[in-house]
């Protein structure tokens, strides 16, 4: 508490010059004892405070004094002003604590980065959906949710939101079911409806919250596919896989090696190539998309 007071008082003196002791006081909350004990220890720290007695006077800094002396190297000013800025760029409303600081080290604050997480064309519905999502987590408010499973049924969930999650594209959503009495986590664009229950949650979970969410191939559990995708859908194998897993042939034609988890997921998402790819292994998934592809075939023939 001590030192982010001290922070305080130097960014107040940094912005105004001047200040007396009382009024130091008011704004830190503090006694003016107190005070006088931190201007104490910022010099002390080698921060050339001063005062002077008198109309006119308080308590600032000598002339020509910058931030960057006394505290920061210019590289962890420009680490400190990045991370600020990537803040910004994720819609967190941080635009005058960037100025601040960019004033404080006496640097322009070039926007660097841009960052969208939403959908094409859903922009406000998926900002509002953070929104909500964000203050539930921060403020322990129990969610209500109406959510599609990957076995197409839909579900009504309580929850206890702990952290979002974004993985591979996709936002996820981790909370405590109290359905399940587990943890589990939710595709948040499966979310089909949610709304607070009005109620606070008082449980902690540091202690047993998992870290990360792992897939089934990720855990030792899938399956390794060898495919072969046409020169038309590069750009798509290279978007989509990891580099070190593709060979490049003669023709153009790409060759992949991935580890997938075996569950249905997999057929529609080799289904969304079409004849671009060819599975070369293994045959029990070149059977699955071939038997998936009839049906498609004869569903759209009648």
């Amino acid at each position: 508490m001590k030192n982010d007071r001290l922070f305080q008082l130097l960014y107040l003196l940094l912005e105004k010059g001047t200040y007396t002791a009382p009024e130091l006081a008011q704004k830190l909350e503090v006694s003016v004892r107190t005070v006088y004990r931190d201007v104490e220890a910022l010099s002390m720290a080698d921060i050339p405070v001063c005062t002077t007695v008198g109309k006119g006077g308080g308590i600032s800094l000598m002339p020509g004094y910058t931030f960057e002396k006394a505290l920061l190297s210019g590289e962890e000013q420009n680490q400190l002003l990045f991370a600020v800025q990537s803040l910004q760029a994720a819609d967190q409303e941080v635009g005058a604590l960037l100025s601040k600081l960019g004033s404080a080290f006496q640097k322009p604050t070039q926007n660097w980065i841009e960052v969208d997480f939403s959908r094409w064309g859903m922009r406000r519905t998926d900002t509002a959906r953070f929104e909500l999502l964000k203050n539930a987590i921060l403020g322990k408010q129990e969610l209500s949710l109406l959510y599609c499973g990957t076995n197409g049924e839909t579900s009504e969930r309580v929850v206890h939101p702990l952290k979002l999650i974004y993985k591979d594209k996709y936002w996820y959503l981790q909370a405590f079911c109290l359905k399940a009495q587990n943890y589990r986590v939710f595709k948040v664009g499966r979310i089909i409806d949610m709304s607070t229950t009005g109620k606070i949650f008082e449980q902690e979970y540091t202690q047993a919250f998992p870290s990360s969410i792992e897939m089934p191939m990720e855990s030792g559990n899938g399956v390794t596919l060898k495919l072969l995708f046409s020169k038309r859908v590069s750009f798509r194998v290279y978007d989509e896989f990891e580099h070190s897993s593709i060979t490049p042939l003669e023709d153009g034609s790409l060759q992949v090696e991935v580890v997938f988890p075996p569950d249905d997921w997999v057929v529609s998402y080799l289904i969304s190539f079409g004849t671009e790819v060819t599975i070369l292994a293994p045959e029990e998934i070149k059977a699955r998309v071939a038997n998936e592809a009839e049906k498609i075939c004869l569903q759209h023939r009648t």
